[in-house]
């Protein structure tokens, strides 16, 4: 790497490939990069890990029609510009980065195969300015209707009908006058707080990639058992 910007000795050192036409998965996370430099040439890559690093402009990543799954999370990113073009494009992660409005989306609209979105993730504390709005989900969901997980919730497909039964009752719950305010003992946990942690280490770029999937399937599941759980307080809360 030579002053953050990708070279081929860079790919081929973190791949192990020697031919980059030849890479298939990539994983770039913490390299300080700020240029993607001639990541382009990587013609076959279908999975691409660019988290923490210091990048600002995507107009490289053009040329990746293959790739199939994004990480973008921890980066300076305001323009999504360039992501457009990828068409096979399904799962993008965005989050902690400087996008400040929906419209810093609108690139994404373009593509029919784009299944999950991230761009919150409460769990790593990572989030975009655009979040601090409070119907930004809804916006999202508008613009992008054929997503199926935003931020590790589904949407549609199996398991939504969870999210959306608890997000109906919140609703309900909050349209209530007559809701008591007496404090109320917190049930317990129904699982404990290091459940959800992987205990293996990977080392390895592919399976440091597996586990990226891993922790963020145990995000999505832990988010939905503490959304029951707060759920299940309110709705004893709102009958006593």
């Amino acid at each position: 790497m030579n002053d953050g910007r990708i070279t081929k000795a860079l790919l081929k050192t973190r791949s192990g490939e020697f031919d980059i036409e030849s890479i298939h998965t990539l994983n770039l996370r913490d390299c300080g990069l700020s240029d993607l430099g001639c990541v382009s040439e990587c013609t076959q890559l279908e999975r691409l890990n660019l988290s923490r690093n210091d990048l600002t402009k995507l107009n490289k990543l053009a040329g990746l029609g293959n790739l199939a799954v994004l990480n973008l999370s921890g980066n300076r990113i305001t323009n999504l510009e360039g992501l457009q073009a990828l068409e096979n494009l399904q799962s993008v992660n965005l989050a902690g980065n400087l996008i400040g409005s929906i419209n810093g989306l609108r690139c994404l609209t373009a593509l029919d195969k784009l299944e999950e979105l991230r761009i919150h993730d409460s769990v790593k504390d990572l989030s975009n300015p655009l979040c601090h709005n409070s119907m930004y989900r809804r916006d999202v969901l508008d613009m992008l209707p054929n997503l199926k997980v935003l931020d590790g919730e589904r949407i549609l497909g199996h398991g939504s009908d969870v999210f959306s039964m608890c997000r109906d009752i919140e609703e309900a719950l909050e349209r209530r006058q007559d809701v008591n305010s007496q404090q109320h003992s917190t049930p317990s946990p129904w699982v404990s707080d290091d459940y959800f942690e992987p205990t293996t280490k990977f080392e390895e770029t592919r399976l440091g990639d597996a586990k990226e999937q891993l922790q963020a399937l145990l995000s999505s599941c832990k988010i939905s058992v503490e959304k029951s759980e707060e759920v299940f307080v309110k709705l004893k809360t709102s009958i006593k």
